[in-house]
Protein backbone atom coordinates (compact mmCIF):
# COMPACT_ATOMS: atom_id res chain seq x y z
CA UNK A 1 0.00 0.00 0.00
CA UNK A 2 1.49 3.63 -0.94
CA UNK A 3 -0.27 7.25 -0.24
CA UNK A 4 -1.66 7.38 -3.85
CA UNK A 5 -3.66 4.05 -2.92
CA UNK A 6 -5.06 6.28 0.56
CA UNK A 7 -5.68 9.91 -0.51
CA UNK A 8 -7.81 11.07 -2.74
CA UNK A 9 -9.39 15.06 -4.03
CA UNK A 10 -11.51 14.49 -1.21
CA UNK A 11 -9.16 14.55 1.48
CA UNK A 12 -7.18 16.98 0.09
CA UNK A 13 -8.10 21.05 1.72
CA UNK A 14 -7.03 24.35 0.93
CA UNK A 15 -6.90 27.18 3.29
CA UNK A 16 -8.07 25.10 5.89
CA UNK A 17 -9.34 27.57 8.65
CA UNK A 18 -7.94 26.48 12.12
CA UNK A 19 -6.74 28.35 15.54
CA UNK A 20 -5.24 25.65 17.42
CA UNK A 21 -3.68 22.24 16.49
CA UNK A 22 -6.76 20.04 18.11
CA UNK A 23 -9.14 22.54 15.34
CA UNK A 24 -6.93 21.36 12.81
CA UNK A 25 -7.00 17.70 13.62
CA UNK A 26 -10.45 17.64 14.05
CA UNK A 27 -11.46 19.23 11.21
CA UNK A 28 -9.18 16.57 8.96
CA UNK A 29 -11.06 14.08 11.36
CA UNK A 30 -14.02 14.99 10.03
CA UNK A 31 -12.93 14.71 6.50
CA UNK A 32 -11.89 11.19 7.07
CA UNK A 33 -14.98 10.73 8.71
CA UNK A 34 -17.18 11.55 5.80
CA UNK A 35 -14.69 9.38 3.33
CA UNK A 36 -16.08 6.43 5.65
CA UNK A 37 -13.15 4.95 7.15
CA UNK A 38 -13.64 6.25 10.79
CA UNK A 39 -16.12 3.99 12.69
CA UNK A 40 -15.99 6.50 15.62
CA UNK A 41 -14.58 9.80 14.92
CA UNK A 42 -14.06 10.76 18.71
CA UNK A 43 -11.95 7.28 19.06
CA UNK A 44 -9.45 8.34 15.98
CA UNK A 45 -9.17 11.75 17.51
CA UNK A 46 -8.19 10.63 20.77
CA UNK A 47 -5.52 8.05 19.20
CA UNK A 48 -4.39 11.27 17.60
CA UNK A 49 -3.83 13.08 20.29
CA UNK A 50 -2.31 10.66 22.55
CA UNK A 51 0.48 10.04 20.07
CA UNK A 52 0.92 13.67 20.11
CA UNK A 53 1.28 13.17 24.09
CA UNK A 54 4.25 10.72 23.37
CA UNK A 55 6.08 13.23 20.77
CA UNK A 56 5.65 15.86 18.59
CA UNK A 57 4.81 15.16 14.90
CA UNK A 58 5.68 18.54 13.73
CA UNK A 59 8.70 17.27 11.60
CA UNK A 60 9.97 21.25 11.12
CA UNK A 61 9.93 22.98 7.91
CA UNK A 62 6.13 24.13 8.55
CA UNK A 63 4.83 20.66 8.27
CA UNK A 64 3.14 18.45 10.64
CA UNK A 65 2.45 14.29 10.36
CA UNK A 66 -0.41 13.48 12.55
CA UNK A 67 -1.30 10.18 12.81
CA UNK A 68 -3.22 7.48 14.73
CA UNK A 69 -3.28 3.71 14.43
CA UNK A 70 -7.01 2.80 16.27
CA UNK A 71 -9.45 0.36 15.84
CA UNK A 72 -12.04 3.37 14.97
CA UNK A 73 -9.91 3.26 11.48
CA UNK A 74 -11.84 0.82 8.75
CA UNK A 75 -9.60 1.12 6.42
CA UNK A 76 -6.10 3.34 5.94
CA UNK A 77 -6.72 6.93 4.73
CA UNK A 78 -4.23 10.47 4.33
CA UNK A 79 -6.26 13.57 4.93
CA UNK A 80 -3.92 16.97 3.76
CA UNK A 81 -4.43 20.34 4.88
CA UNK A 82 -2.77 23.39 3.52
CA UNK A 83 -3.72 25.99 6.38
CA UNK A 84 -4.52 29.55 5.84
CA UNK A 85 -2.47 30.71 8.59
CA UNK A 86 0.60 28.55 10.48
CA UNK A 87 -0.89 26.78 14.10
CA UNK A 88 1.45 26.40 16.81
CA UNK A 89 2.19 22.61 16.98
CA UNK A 90 5.49 22.21 19.39
CA UNK A 91 7.18 21.06 16.29
CA UNK A 92 10.85 20.17 15.92
CA UNK A 93 12.74 23.67 14.65
CA UNK A 94 10.17 25.72 17.06
CA UNK A 95 8.63 26.67 13.90
CA UNK A 96 4.67 27.16 12.96
CA UNK A 97 2.97 24.53 10.78
CA UNK A 98 1.34 25.44 7.26
CA UNK A 99 1.20 21.96 6.02
CA UNK A 100 -0.52 18.64 7.58
CA UNK A 101 -0.63 15.68 6.66
CA UNK A 102 -2.86 13.35 8.61
CA UNK A 103 -2.96 9.25 8.58
CA UNK A 104 -5.17 7.24 9.35
CA UNK A 105 -4.36 3.75 10.31
CA UNK A 106 -6.38 0.59 10.93
CA UNK A 107 -5.29 -0.62 14.52
CA UNK A 108 -5.16 -4.70 12.83
CA UNK A 109 -1.89 -3.62 10.69
CA UNK A 110 1.33 -5.03 11.78
CA UNK A 111 3.03 -1.98 11.12
CA UNK A 112 3.55 -2.80 7.75
CA UNK A 113 0.85 0.12 5.94
CA UNK A 114 1.45 2.70 9.00
CA UNK A 115 5.51 2.20 8.24
CA UNK A 116 5.30 2.16 4.79
CA UNK A 117 3.04 5.37 4.29
CA UNK A 118 5.17 7.33 7.11
CA UNK A 119 8.26 6.07 5.22
CA UNK A 120 6.95 7.36 1.91
CA UNK A 121 5.67 10.48 3.32
CA UNK A 122 9.08 11.61 5.25
CA UNK A 123 11.06 10.80 1.95
CA UNK A 124 9.09 12.92 -0.38
CA UNK A 125 9.37 15.88 2.63
CA UNK A 126 13.40 15.67 2.13
CA UNK A 127 13.14 17.01 -1.24
CA UNK A 128 13.63 20.99 -0.57
CA UNK A 129 11.77 22.02 -4.06
CA UNK A 130 8.72 19.23 -3.28
CA UNK A 131 7.98 21.00 0.48
CA UNK A 132 8.18 24.40 -1.08
CA UNK A 133 5.73 23.43 -4.33
CA UNK A 134 3.74 22.08 -1.32
CA UNK A 135 3.50 25.42 0.87
CA UNK A 136 2.48 27.16 -2.77
CA UNK A 137 0.63 24.69 -4.70
CA UNK A 138 -3.54 25.13 -4.23
CA UNK A 139 -4.18 22.43 -7.27
CA UNK A 140 -5.32 19.57 -5.56
CA UNK A 141 -4.58 16.89 -8.16
CA UNK A 142 -1.10 18.70 -8.27
CA UNK A 143 -0.72 17.96 -4.55
CA UNK A 144 -2.02 14.47 -5.08
CA UNK A 145 0.56 14.02 -7.39
CA UNK A 146 3.10 15.30 -5.46
CA UNK A 147 2.41 12.95 -2.84
CA UNK A 148 2.00 9.87 -4.55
Amino acid sequence: MNVAQVIDIEQVLIDLEGTTQLEVIEQLADCLDKKGVLSNKAGYIQAVLEREKHSTTGVGNGIAIPHGKSSEVTEAAIAYAKLKEPVEWAALDDQSVSIVIMLAIPDGEKGETHLRLLSEIAVKLMDDDLVEALKIENDRVKIINYLG
